[in-house]
């Protein structure tokens, strides 16, 4: 440390705070900083991800099938990615079967308690099982949802439209300890759309009129998506999957400081243009019911773990803070500076960031239901305003009667063609819509 001309340290005679001077303070510091080792399952769920986003869903699928069976803390978080993968292959069964075995975890008691004999049952009692943000919570019902619709299982599919639909925690400061909230009627359209459909083919036309009412409710532009008569009609429901979902955002510790992209960042969500045998249909059909990125930034649709999180991340910066005003000013009252890393302490021991997140899910989920001649048509779903991310589907079949529904998950430069079935789909699949 530098003297002043007189030998003294700091140039005034002032010592140095001890707790400055201290190893154990600088290992505080630099704890946070030491990387945790990835073991070899996380390992191969990243590449079952990449395989994923590079159009091999297959592949991806064959990588998460073990590692969603076992029950450890990543079991939720495994079981929802096999769900995606296996979706976007039309294996419903084990779509379905990932969907169910999350969303059981998730919305059982205890399993985060040490000591409740659930929570021991499903994973080490030590370790913090991943449930997911509630946008991500919203999405499994959803997704399962989807897998009874596209089987005509109606009522299975509007108990999970209705799942994901739960009532929202809108935290407030406490006074004294903990968080309060208050419940939130939820804002997710897209499951009220989707209610509303699985009402219509249940033979509840005063039902279905009500949930599309509260969906054109939260975006009025729905409004042609939600037409009661157009459901009434539709022979072909497109659900398509745009984008990237949120991801969470961390400082140099792996604190959690938020999501990103923001809506802003990212620019609005351009609406498909559907082309069926080379014709475009209605482009009032291209309303996007939800925006990820926008849930991602409200913060009750956020969970208290990561409002927590959010809080350690400023403590993060309150110690550093301290730190730095003690360091940089030989002339720095020390209890100042004691004081930002109290209370940084304070709030980093709230919480522990958490930066697992489902990877897979998109930034939107267009509802495009249509009515079309029976037979095999040949459909394209193309973002002109993004080079190379469209999907064209060759032999699409359309039912004398009811209403088939085709899941696409578009990626940029994996436009296909496709020819249904595709080879992995068995012949109840293909046959649904008949």
């Amino acid at each position: 440390m530098r003297k002043s001309p007189n030998g003294s340290r700091n140039g005034g005679g002032r010592a140095s705070p001890f707790w400055l001077l201290a190893p154990g303070f600088w290992l505080l510091l630099a704890f946070p900083l030491i990387p945790g080792c990835a073991n070899q399952a996380v390992q191969e769920a990243d590449r079952a991800v990449a395989d994923y986003f590079v159009g091999d869903f297959a592949q991806a699928e064959a990588r998460l099938r073990p590692l969603a069976g076992k029950t450890d803390e990543n079991f939720v978080l495994n079981n929802v990615r096999l769900g995606s993968a296996a979706l976007v292959g039309y294996d419903l069964d084990t779509a379905e079967s990932a969907f169910l075995r999350a969303y059981e975890v998730i919305n059982s008691v205890g399993v985060n308690d040490g000591g409740r004999s659930l929570g021991a049952a499903v994973v080490d009692e030590k370790i913090k099982v991943w449930k997911g943000e509630p946008f991500e919570r919203a999405m499994v019902n959803t997704y399962l949802g989807l897998v009874y619709y596209i089987r005509h299982d109606y009522n299975n599919a509007r108990a999970s439209f209705e799942n994901a639909l739960f009532k929202l925690r809108d935290y407030g400061e406490g006074d004294n300890k903990g968080d309060q909230y208050r419940q939130q009627e939820s804002n997710f359209a897209l499951a009220y759309l989707m209610l509303g459909k699985c009402h219509q083919r249940l033979g509840r036309p005063e039902d279905a009129k009500k949930a599309f009412a509260r969906a054109v409710e939260l975006r009025p532009y729905l409004a042609p998506v939600a037409d009661f008569g157009r459901n009434e009609k539709s022979n072909v429901l497109l659900v398509v999957d745009y984008g990237h979902g949120p991801q969470k955002a961390t400082n140099f510790d792996g604190a959690v400081v938020g999501f990103g992209p923001t809506p802003r960042e990212e620019g609005p969500i351009p609406p498909p243009v559907v082309l069926v045998d080379g014709r475009p249909v209605d482009p009032a059909l291209g309303g996007p019911p939800v925006d990820l990125l926008a849930l991602a930034q409200d913060r009750k649709w956020q969970s208290i773990d990561t409002i927590r999180t959010v809080k350690s991340a400023l403590g993060t910066g309150m110690i550093a803070g301290g730190a730095g005003y003690a360091l940089a000013d030989r002339h720095a009252n020390p209890y100042v500076a004691l004081g930002l890393i109290a209370g940084g302490l304070v709030l980093k021991a709230t919480s522990q960031a958490d930066v697992r997140q489902w990877e897979m899910l998109p930034r939107t989920t267009f509802v495009i239901p249509l009515s079309l001649p029976p037979g095999k048509h040949d459909v394209t779903v193309d973002f002109p305003v993004i080079p190379g991310l469209r999907q064209d589907w060759r032999g699409i079949e359309v039912p004398a009667q009811g209403e088939a529904t085709y899941y696409f998950r578009t990626q940029r430069y994996n436009p296909g063609p496709f020819n249904w079935p595709p080879a992995t789909v068995p012949p109840q699949t293909a046959n649904a819509g008949k």
